[in-house]
């Protein structure tokens, strides 16, 4: 591409537009629009799976899953493991189809050192870590700075794959994504929980002190703002986010101008730290019109930014791809839907 400046604004445009206005002696000049930079492709750090255990079922909720979402760009999903039967499954197919690759999933009260060595050796890209049974009162809020677990996240370290870790969860109601009122919360403080959200980010940032070369994504930006963000991403190198349920934008809907101008200055200062995600559920039951939209509407949102190229790539696939050691893709297009 092209550069020109307008109105002291940097912006990008199509050669192929630009040679239209002299080629064939302009005959086609003025044909087709400039537009804000887009994404490559997608790359989605954070879906959900259940109910696969062979080969071609997991095709076949790939084919039903892309056969929509490609259209919208969707290059490749980070699929999170629960069980070893999934290990082979997923790290057969993952090796031959770019579309996919996978992460594991420990429960805070069972840091399996061999089942993690297990799965590395299948090709996981990383861990998947949860909070919810401890906000749940069903297990000790500081339980992952045990030896146990120092055993799990020093293999980690060593094997230089990242944690996507749901360490928090926000209070009050979320209808605008589906969010329920007090998630978690509500059944621990039945049960007598006392700790609090703070108590459970600072477990989590106790972690990265241990581990300082051991790199962390907070699912759903950790359920703090933007100003918060900010001081724990300059305090803490190996800390990141994924853009899950908090930046979000539903079909007809618009991000008010001082809020993306705010967001846009976010994103932009902190473009190597933000990863794509969307916290998908993909089943082999096929997916309905709701499921495609938890997609468009994270995609969406990150669009409304009107992020400058190389932002935009980083936030839509580079830095999944640097984190989880995903290769490049081709963003080579396919019947009506253009670069």
């Amino acid at each position: 591409m092209s550069n020109k400046t307008n109105h002291n604004v940097h912006q990008v445009y199509c050669p192929y537009v630009e040679e239209r206005e002299r080629l064939d002696n302009g005959f086609s000049a003025g044909w087709g629009f400039q537009f804000q930079p887009s994404e490559e492709y997608w790359i989605d750090c954070h879906n959900h799976i259940d109910g696969c255990k062979t080969q071609a079922e997991l095709y076949k909720i790939l084919d039903k899953w892309f056969s929509h979402l490609e259209a919208f760009r969707l290059g490749n999903v980070v699929l999170i493991a629960k069980h070893e039967d999934d290990f082979k499954v997923y790290g057969d197919v993952s090796s031959a189809d770019d579309r996919m690759d996978w992460i594991l999933w420990l429960p805070h009260d069972k840091p399996d050192a061999e089942l993690l060595e297990k799965a590395i050796k299948n090709g996981v890209k990383g861990l998947k870590l949860h909070n919810n049974l401890i906000m749940r009162g069903q297990g000790k809020h500081d339980v992952w700075l045990s030896e146990e677990w120092s055993r799990i996240f020093k293999m980690v370290d060593e094997a230089g794959i990242p944690i996507l870790w749901h360490v928090t969860q926000r209070h009050s109601n979320s209808p605008y994504q589906g969010g329920g009122t007090n998630a978690y919360w509500s059944d621990g403080w039945k049960t007598g929980v006392n700790f609090t959200n703070e108590d459970l980010l600072q477990v989590m940032l106790e972690v990265l002190r241990r581990f300082p070369n051991m790199n962390v994504i907070g699912a759903h930006q950790l359920h703090v703002g933007l100003e918060r963000l900010t001081s724990l991403f300059e305090e803490y190198k190996n800390l990141y986010i994924d853009t899950s349920c908090g930046f979000y934008t539903r079909w007809a809907d618009q991000v008010y101008e001082d809020d993306r101008k705010k967001l846009h200055k976010f994103v932009t200062q902190h473009a190597d730290r933000i990863l794509f995600g969307t916290d998908s559920a993909l089943s082999p039951d096929g997916a309905t019109e709701y499921d495609y939209q938890g997609f468009l509407c994270h995609a969406r949102f990150i669009n409304q930014l009107r992020l400058d190229y190389e932002t935009l790539q980083k936030v839509s696939h580079g830095n999944s791809e640097k984190l989880f050691g995903i290769k490049q893709l081709d963003a080579t297009r396919r019947g009506n839907v253009r670069p």
